[in-house]
């Protein structure tokens, strides 16, 4: 803004210089007056003022009264010569600014309101610095606004992209303290049992067998935990090895829940099998197995003597789906979002009876992610709940690695 102010006062000072198209004076000798012609082709607010030698305004009849009211005062600084500068000029009513550059002229110009004078081109900047303020204002509250939204932004997106970080430190720190409590539970009875052996050296190992048998179990429980989570601990790694064949589907279901008959015989339960799953299809044998003994053990866990529990797959189109139903005391509708998070458990003490942990149904649900596919629970009428797992049979050698 103020370069195009400078360069229109370079332009002028040419211009004088040059004599082009520069104020004259008239002189009438009859009447005793000058007729001035006032300059053409320089900027609207500009004005310029002429001392003589003696630092006298001589243009006044050309600055109109308001104006040389205003600058009547201003003393010539010899030493601005042929620079440019601001200048204030102030009075009682208001103040104005000024750009403003002093031009010597030589005698030898032939106008004779300039030669041998000095010309001071003033171009009236009020107006611009009015804008400019203005223009900082809006500068200034759009660098706020912006600041502020870019501090919201900032703030709303790092809350969003920590919000699975933190919900990941929970959940370990919850896995780690459930974890740690699981492992010291059969370890204490280890210990109990074999420091009360201790105490008897004597004894034959007869006489100790119900100690002896109590360890092997509580071993057993620490092997079948420590297999679980490393089952967990792979998937989350992602170097579990899922490996998808085809195989015929029936004569597989069948070889896996046969062995279910007599144990759910020797807890005076049924076992109502429906197997309806012609041709054949492609998925990892040894997950669908696990999945398969973790639902069914799971019903036959929590339903009653007398008990049913159901396990009918069919095959619609190229899904699977498998469901199991028990008749037991069911799951609340509030923890059946919860039901497959590792550790958790609708009834703490009705798990540590069943001898449970709580990963089963986490694994189940590993499983099936891992086959694409989908697993939910549902209420079984009139009681009881209802496993469904559906999973895709084609297509798995396109998705799932084979390692």
């Amino acid at each position: 803004m103020f370069q195009n102010i400078n360069q229109g006062l370079v332009n002028q000072r040419t211009q004088i210089l040059n004599n082009e198209s520069q104020p004259t004076i008239k002189i009438n000798p009859n009447k005793g007056t000058a007729n001035i012609s006032p300059s053409i082709g320089g900027p609207f607010r500009s004005t310029t003022i002429v001392f003589n030698a003696k630092g006298t305004i001589i243009n006044k009849p050309m600055l109109g009264n308001h104006f040389y009211s205003l600058i009547k005062n201003i003393q010539l600084d010899k030493t601005q010569t042929d620079r440019v500068y601001d200048m204030t000029i102030g009075s009682q009513n208001f103040t104005s600014h000024f750009r403003t550059l002093l031009v010597k002229v030589p005698k030898s110009n032939s106008n004779p309101l300039y030669a041998g004078n000095y010309a001071m081109i003033v171009e009236n900047i009020d107006a611009d610095l009015l804008a400019l303020k203005s223009f900082e204002r809006a500068i200034l509250i759009t660098i706020i606004f912006f600041w502020i939204l870019a501090i919201s932004i900032a703030y709303f997106l790092s809350k969003s992209s920590m919000k699975p970080i933190l919900s990941s430190w929970k959940k370990q720190r919850e896995f780690s303290a459930n974890a740690a409590h699981e492992l010291r539970t059969p370890l204490t009875v280890i210990q109990n049992q074999l420091e009360f052996m201790l105490t008897k050296p004597n004894d034959k190992i007869l006489d100790q067998a119900e100690k002896i048998s109590t360890s092997l179990n509580s071993v057993n429980q620490l092997q079948n935990l420590t297999g679980h989570l490393l089952t967990l601990s792979r998937a989350d790694a992602d170097v579990s090895q899922v490996s998808i064949q085809s195989q015929p589907l029936k004569p597989f279901f069948t070889e896996v829940i046969s062995p279910y008959q007599d144990v759910a015989d020797s807890q005076s339960k049924s076992l109502t099998v429906t197997i309806d799953t012609p041709g054949a299809g492609a998925f990892d044998s040894g997950l669908i197995r696990q999945l398969l003994v973790i639902l069914i053990d799971n019903g036959l866990k929590y339903s009653p003597t007398g008990g049913n529990v159901g396990v009918a797959i069919t095959r619609i189109k190229d899904t699977l789906n498998i469901k199991v139903s028990d008749n037991g005391p069911g799951i609340p509708d509030t923890d059946k979002k919860r039901i497959f998070d590792r550790f958790y458990r609708t009834d703490k003490s009705r798990n540590s009876k069943t001898g449970g942990n709580g990963l089963g149904l986490a694994i189940a649900s590993t499983i099936v992610s891992q086959h694409h596919g989908k697993i939910s629970v549902h209420d079984n009428q009139p009681v009881g709940s209802i496993f469904e797992v559906n999973i895709p049979l084609k297509s798995h050698s396109n998705h799932l690695s084979k390692k």
